[in-house]
């Protein structure tokens, strides 16, 4: 906001002007926008009188907040009844919206199908009032479509999935909760959002809709927006609805907790600002995005606003793509900001947390299978995907099977190996990650799958088949973990920690084995992979399948057989953690390898001696 967008007049706020919060808890973010208001109009030589007049007219039009608990509605009115001068008002746009009932009625969500809810039999909503109002009507606050200039809101993150569940809501049985959810993914099909990826998707869609050609949201989000698969939809209608997107993220581990964006939720989170486009029609390519990292998390409201003011001032200046603007501080650099245009829209923005430019742009030719950057320029060859390059890839592990006093899904009981000579046999699985014994390119099974009645013997041959030598790592632990890729001598299924890459040709497995084990392997892996807790890269299987790599099949079959024979050469070295790639031997030895599989000169070796460098110096790599 600026005091030329609100007109510059200390007199009033004009009606037309609209903050909305549709998801405003008890007004955290509403009273913040408030606040900035008033201080617009005090700089423009605002009286008390005036700001008396402001009160009034921003209370009962001007600032719109709904939440889904009574109790919550009415705290946010009267925090913002406080910051005025005790002028009387009538009835505000401030209120609650039911959840749940017979109809599974979804909060703030119901606002993607009409402006306002109301019900003649039975209390569907209600708003908040200052003076009595002559009103018998139990209908909503009204939201129409493109009328909010500023929409500003930390949506709730639930999910219906991984232990969350969306709508689990004090007071809600069971059964409304289901029909809470049946509710919410009637009301988002077709719209950009995928509901695998939890409810603050929708609430974007929702800003989308209501908030003017030209007007501007803001909003905290899991960092998974910038990166997860299942925010693919979602990145793809920003980019192209949207323009001077601007993504914050603080340097990996440090605002967790206390020093979280918002309060409870222990992971690592984004701010996310942009501008909704002023033409009828989509522009091609798609917006930009200005990517901003933090050494760390402002704690004080007057840091954070010099902190605002200093990312303003850098996003305008921004050199060419992918070239480092520092952000200074007086004397001090507190973070760095760059311009990313993504290959494709919706791709993720993963420079988000990088702190290292040249690292961003190794990354960058790395995914286009080229070493710039940190060399003289290298090609690697065709450049493909995971799911490209192989025929079939395992099925998650709930197809799979579940451990012994599980939950009774999938195809098998699955029960731990506990001596080595166990892991010869039928129906074994690579079920979990243990760093203490899978130090090398080749494992041992660590599960054996136990037939039950709960699954047919279709089902459990369908799970056979998925069977390989072959598996890659789906939740990447870089502080304790050796391998992103890892073989077994018999072949066996995959499981909870790791999934199976099929392929005929025995050769490709190990040189796909030696690729993802190397530090291009790894570092790519990291870029496209979740990073919402240091040191780790969860993945799940839809995006393992989009993750780049050479297409090692447009390999001389020469080269590929004697990556094969360099990969049983170096099959019983035991390598050092992940993050330790810098320093490990056996790790440089892979890398080594690699570079004969692509026929990549000596002078290469520079390349990747400061890409190692420059990957496991970075917070997300090496932890807190």
């Amino acid at each position: 906001m600026n005091g030329r967008q609100l007109d510059g007049r200390p007199d009033k706020m004009p009606p037309s002007r609209k903050v909305a919060d549709l998801a405003c808890g008890t007004g955290t973010l509403l009273r913040a926008a408030y606040q900035r208001i008033c201080s617009f109009h005090e700089r423009a030589g605002a009286t008390n009188e005036s700001l008396r007049r402001l009160h009034r007219t921003a209370m009962e039009r001007g600032l719109i907040g709904t939440d889904v608990s009574p109790i919550a509605a009415h705290l946010t009115a009267s925090s913002l009844a406080m910051i005025g001068f005790g002028e009387a008002y009538g009835e505000t746009q401030i209120g609650w919206l039911q959840t749940g009932g017979p109809h599974g009625r979804t909060g703030s969500l119901e606002y993607l199908e009409r402006p306002v809810l109301q019900d003649l039999f039975d209390e569907v909503a209600g708003k908040s009032h200052g003076k009595t109002v002559n009103s018998d009507e139990s209908h909503s606050v009204t939201v129409i479509d493109q009328s909010v200039d500023w929409v500003l809101m930390n949506p709730p993150y639930s999910r219906t999935r991984g232990g969350q569940s969306a709508f689990d809501i004090a007071g809600l049985s069971k059964e409304e909760r289901f029909a809470c959810q049946d509710r919410w993914r009637k009301l988002t099909r077709d719209r950009p959002a995928n509901n695998q990826a939890g409810m603050a998707p929708s609430f974007i869609v929702l800003a989308a809709q209501k908030v003017k050609r030209g007007g501007r949201i803001g909003f905290v989000l899991p960092l998974t927006a910038a990166i997860a698969e299942s925010w693919t939809v979602t990145r793809r209608m920003i980019q192209e609805w949207f323009t001077e997107i601007t993504v914050v993220g603080i340097s990996a581990g440090k605002a967790i907790g206390g020093n979280a964006l918002s309060a409870d939720t222990h992971m690592e989170e984004m701010l996310l600002v942009a501008t909704r486009r002023t033409d009828d029609e989509m522009v091609d390519p798609p917006s930009p995005i200005r990517c901003v990292t933090l050494e760390a998390p402002p704690v004080r409201t007057g840091q954070a606003g010099e902190i605002a003011r200093i990312i303003t001032a850098a996003t305008r200046a921004l050199p060419e793509e992918l070239e480092t603007y520092p952000l200074h501080a007086g004397e001090e650099e507190i973070g760095s900001c760059l311009l990313f245009v993504p290959d494709k829209p919706g791709d993720p923005w993963w420079p988000l947390g990088l702190t290292h430019p040249d690292l961003a742009k190794a990354i960058d030719g790395l995914l286009q299978g080229t070493l710039i950057g940190l060399c003289d320029r290298q090609t690697l060859g065709p450049m493909t995907t995971i799911e490209g390059l192989f025929g079939r890839i395992g099925p998650t592990h709930d197809r799979l099977g579940h451990p012994k006093n599980g939950d009774g899904r999938g195809a098998f009981e699955m029960q731990r190996l506990k001596r080595a000579r166990d892991a010869i046999g039928p129906d074994r699985s690579l079920w979990a990650a243990d760093s203490r014994t899978q130090r090398g390119l080749v494992v041992l099974p660590t599960h054996r799958g136990v037939a039950h009645t709960g699954a047919s013997n279709q089902k459990r041959e369908e799970m056979r088949s998925t069977s390989s030598t072959l598996f890659y790592a789906r939740g990447m632990r870089w502080t304790s973990q050796r391998l992103l890729a890892a073989t077994t001598e018999q072949s066996c299924m995959g499981g909870r920690a790791w999934v199976s890459l099929c392929h005929t040709d025995a050769d490709l497995r190990k040189a796909f084995a030696l690729w993802a084990n190397s530090t291009l392997g790894m570092v790519i892996h990291w870029a496209r992979g979740q990073r919402t807790q240091p040191g780790r890269s969860t993945t799940q299987i839809k995006a393992v399948k989009k993750i780049p790599c050479p297409d090692f099949l447009s390999l001389p079959s020469g080269r590929l057989r004697a990556a094969a024979r360099r990969f049983d050469s170096l099959s019983q070295l035991e390598l050092q953690r992940a993050r330790c790639a810098h320093t490990d031997a056996n790790r440089h030895a892979i890398d080594r390898a690699v570079m004969e599989m692509f026929g990549l000169p000596e002078s290469t070796h520079g390349y990747f001696d400061n890409l190692r460098q420059l990957w496991c110096s970075e917070p997300s790599v090496k932890g807190k």
